[in-house]
């Protein structure tokens, strides 16, 4: 797929005689996607990241796993540990896809080279999602509730969800310092947190 009509038609003249290669003009985010099992593999524009992104893991038939070229810091942003630190995109993409930085790219692979600097992010749905669907909005608003809530540490980032008695023991059992910065919480540590928060309902 290109967008670019000039591009198009070159790669058209490219494939002319290679029957398993179908140019289409389009905008991705425009594109319907394919109702059968499919992957994306794309060089996309690095200033539409985060709609593409969007387009692909909340579509009605999200691709089976998607390679994607993208700018480091966007890559990191989603894909949190053990690249980067866990941020509000990685936590709530990670119940239903693992993502990964796959390949870290040199400037001089391309032609221009980028002024900054490119990797392959690597997103695969998850055969069996972490949370289930029925607790999907559960999971995303709890998130949204505690992640980044007065960052000077977990326990205040937690204290709408939980007791002070219940962090300190949630603290002990799942080895993390309530009065930490909650950066230094990973996915797991999220992902347990619902969990109980779910079994107190």
């Amino acid at each position: 797929m290109e967008f670019d009509g000039a591009l198009a038609e070159a790669l058209r003249a490219r494939f002319l005689n290679d029957d398993r290669v179908t140019i289409v003009r389009s905008d991705f985010l425009r594109f319907r996607l394919p109702d059968v099992p499919y992957k994306v593999l794309g060089n996309i524009p690095f200033n539409r990241t985060a709609a593409i992104v969007r387009r692909l893991v909340q579509a009605d038939s999200p691709p089976q796993d998607a390679w994607l070229v993208v700018q480091r810091e966007a890559a990191e942003r989603f894909a949190g540990r053990p690249c980067s630190r866990e941020t509000l995109p990685s936590l709530l993409l990670k119940p239903w896809w693992q993502i990964e930085i796959a390949r870290r790219l040199r400037r001089t692979d391309f032609d221009p080279p980028p002024s900054v600097d490119a990797v392959a992010l690597w997103l695969a749905r998850r055969p069996r999602p972490l949370v289930d669907r029925s607790q999907a909005a559960d999971y995303r608003r709890f998130i949204r509730s505690c992640f980044g809530r007065d960052g000077r540490s977990i326990r205040r980032c937690l204290r709408s969800e939980f007791t002070q008695t219940q962090i300190h023991r949630l603290g002990r059992d799942l080895r993390f310092d309530p009065s930490g910065p909650p950066r230094d919480l990973t996915f797991d540590h999220w992902l347990a947190l619902f969990r109980f928060r779910m079994l107190m309902m």
